[in-house]
């Protein structure tokens, strides 16, 4: 009766405006989520469920969550207590976003501004100028520009920070001033904002006036704290220190430098660097150079890429030639041996692509092209032969692919970040690769298929299947094969008071055929039991389901949002038997907490508990970790090189 009656004042809304408009103004769809207020002039509706509204443009329409004004109510009693002392009245800056002094000041009347849901309505129009407005890191909003919390260390630490240089936003652009509006540059130039490492969210505005064709772009872009580092104490003899700066000089350029010490090792101290310059000269090129020196890892390399980072892009490819020498590990139940192997690299690959056709919605489909050489070529190695460490073969691979996908994105926020705007992709990939491989003993035929899909489907949520097989034939055998069938699921955004929940599921099936000596995959961790480390948890085939829901709370502390969370691990590998489902169940329960700043460059900080009913020899039935987690994206349905399917 209720979703009746939200249709029926819907239509008599719509009705009654459609009959006052001209036949030259057009309509907006407009989302109003649930438990939310649609406010048109005087006139106020409550939404129960989640509900689409069609309106005129001239109607301006604005949306109030109920529960805001609980929220403000609640920090204006929680701030008036704090301010009784200096002290208190300092903290509650450090500590909370002042949501009363923003609420009582007179805001100016906001210029016309669209947001790039409507970009379609200017397109061909002429702009006229480019305007760059970057929002400080701290006390600010991406959604709310007028906000600003005044706090003496905010200020500080906003003046210590230093911002994105403005050419190199534009760099980053599709566009420029007097060009014609192309909603999809538009739209790919906001999305490519959010990609960098060193800006936490971007919106771009077209600023239209009334009685002038051109129209002037607003780009609002907010920096992370770039400056990071990592600490790894494992002992007084053994420890790592990491210093990281993703924005270095405001310039878009990445300089990692991890110092290694080791008292066993010689030299006691090792160093592992990299330098890395994004879209150099505004081609979307990246160089990347990276050198390490210690006892584990001496290498010197250089990479430079390009990628089909929008459907735009007709042409990408890239180049890359190293010389490592690493350390490796062989483990066996009842030894381990230490090796060293010693090899260059070179690796080149080009690509093409095709835009065949646009969508309404704002997805585009390609056809690709792709060719790659790669030469691997020993100088330091264990003992080969025929049948022998087939790893370390000298080899040239000659890969060839053709595909197709279709690529579209939805904004949305609370999946994997925790309040920046998210990209979903949604779409198709599929790629067919074919290729020959000249190694010492043999010459091999790969074939490989590729095939994903990923929807956001409203209420149901968002379901990403993708299926893999690939290997190399000889002599009608298959050599090193790999099939891998993975679907990944995660539902709308529930609402159950000041709380937000979403669920997640993935399941994963692995298996290898013909795989050679001591190729391995696990279900250690991230592979299948989070929190369970064991070596001989190895095999050939695994199947692994994982279950995770995720609470996210309204609740900051000095930038830091919380998560709570609940999982359940499920695996089997063949560790012991041939058939895989005759081997033991292994699973893991828990619970924990996540705290993260999406201001600051540094990884998620986590707590979790997990409990094990079934454990290896050796190994606790319970798990206490304190650990970081690095931020997590959805995968693009972007074709890249041609590559051989993995095997993991």
């Amino acid at each position: 009766m209720r979703k009746l009656l939200l249709i029926c004042i819907s239509l008599i809304v719509t009705s009654s405006l459609s009959a006052q408009k001209s036949p030259e103004q057009s309509s907006d769809s407009v989302r109003v989520k649930g438990r939310s207020f649609l406010i048109l002039g005087d006139s106020s509706i409550y939404v129960e469920n989640d509900t689409i509204f069609v309106l005129p443009d001239s109607v301006a329409a604005k949306l109030k969550r109920d529960e805001t004004t609980r929220s403000d109510e609640f920090y204006i009693k929680l701030k008036n207590k704090f301010y009784k002392t200096r002290f208190t009245k300092e903290l509650y800056k450090i500590l909370f976003n002042d949501v009363s002094s923003a609420n009582t000041q007179s805001k100016p009347k906001p210029a016309p501004i669209i947001s790039n849901g409507n970009y379609a309505k200017y397109k061909g129009r002429p702009i006229n100028r480019i305007r760059i407005k970057k929002l400080e890191v701290f006390g600010t909003r991406i959604t709310d520009t007028l906000r600003h919390y005044d706090s003496w260390a905010i200020n500080i630490a906003n003046d210590l920070h230093v911002y994105t240089r403005s050419r190199i936003i534009r760099n980053a652009l599709f566009f420029e001033e007097g060009e014609a509006v192309n909603p999809d540059a538009l739209a790919d130039s906001e999305r490519i904002l959010r990609t960098l490492p060193y800006i936490k969210d971007a919106r771009i505005y077209v600023i239209a006036r009334e009685g002038q064709d051109e129209v002037e772009i607003l780009v609002i872009v907010k920096d992370i704290w770039s400056i990071t580092g990592d600490v790894d104490f494992s002992s007084f003899s053994k420890s790592n220190v990491a210093i990281i700066d993703e924005n270095f000089l405001g310039l878009g350029q990445e300089f990692r430098n991890e110092f290694l010490y080791n008292n066993d090792n010689k030299p006691k101290i090792g160093y592992n660097g990299t330098y890395k310059i994004n879209n150099i000269e505004s081609t979307f090129i990246t160089g990347e150079l990276n050198y390490a020196s210690s006892e584990p890892l001496d290498r010197i390399g250089v990479n430079i890429y390009r990628n089909f980072i929008t459907p735009e892009i007709k042409y990408a490819g890239g180049i890359e030639v190293s010389k490592t020498n690493i350390r490796l590990e062989r483990v066996f139940p009842d030894t381990v041996i230490t090796f060293f192997t010693q090899f260059n690299k070179q690796d080149l690959w080009l690509g093409r692509s095709w835009l065949i056709s646009e969508s309404n919605d704002g997805s585009r489909i390609n056809v690709h092209l792709g060719g790659r050489f790669e030469r691997l070529r020993y100088l330091d190695r264990p003992v080969v032969e025929k049948d022998t460490n087939q790893q370390f073969f000298d080899r040239n691979l000659h890969l060839f692919s053709l595909g197709i996908s279709k690529r579209g994105y939805e904004k949305s926020s609370l999946i994997l970040g925790y309040g920046r705007t998210e990209d979903i992709p949604n779409g198709y990939l599929l790629e067919f690769t074919a290729g020959k491989e000249n190694n010492e003993y043999h010459k091999r035929t790969y074939l490989g298929w590729r095939l994903s899909i990923g929807q956001y489907y409203g209420r149901l949520g968002y379901i990403r299947p993708s299926f893999e097989l690939g290997g190399f034939v000889r002599k009608g055998h298959v050599d090193q094969g790999a099939l891998r069938l993975r679907t990944d699921y995660f539902s709308p955004l529930y609402r159950i008071n000041k709380l937000n929940f979403r669920q997640f599921f993935r399941f994963g099936y692995t298996l290898g055929i013909n795989r050679y000596d001591n190729e391995f995959i696990n279900i250690n961790n991230r592979n299948g039991i989070r929190g369970l480390n064991y070596v001989f948890l190895r095999g050939t085939r695994k199947l692994s389901f994982s279950s995770e829901t995720i609470a996210f709370t309204p609740f900051y502390i000095i930038g830091f949002r919380f998560a709570a969370f609940a999982f359940a691990d499920l695996a089997i590998v063949n560790d012991v038997r041939s058939k895989l489902l005759t081997n033991k169940l292994y699973q893991g329960y828990g619970l924990g907490l996540r705290l993260r700043n999406e201001n600051l460059a540094i990884n998620t900080i986590q707590i979790s508990f997990t409990f094990y009913p079934v454990t290896p020899p050796d190994v606790s039935s319970t798990d206490l970790e304190l650990s970081g987690q690095s931020p997590l994206n959805i995968p693009d349905f972007r074709i890249e090189e041609p590559d051989v399917i993995p095997f993991e």
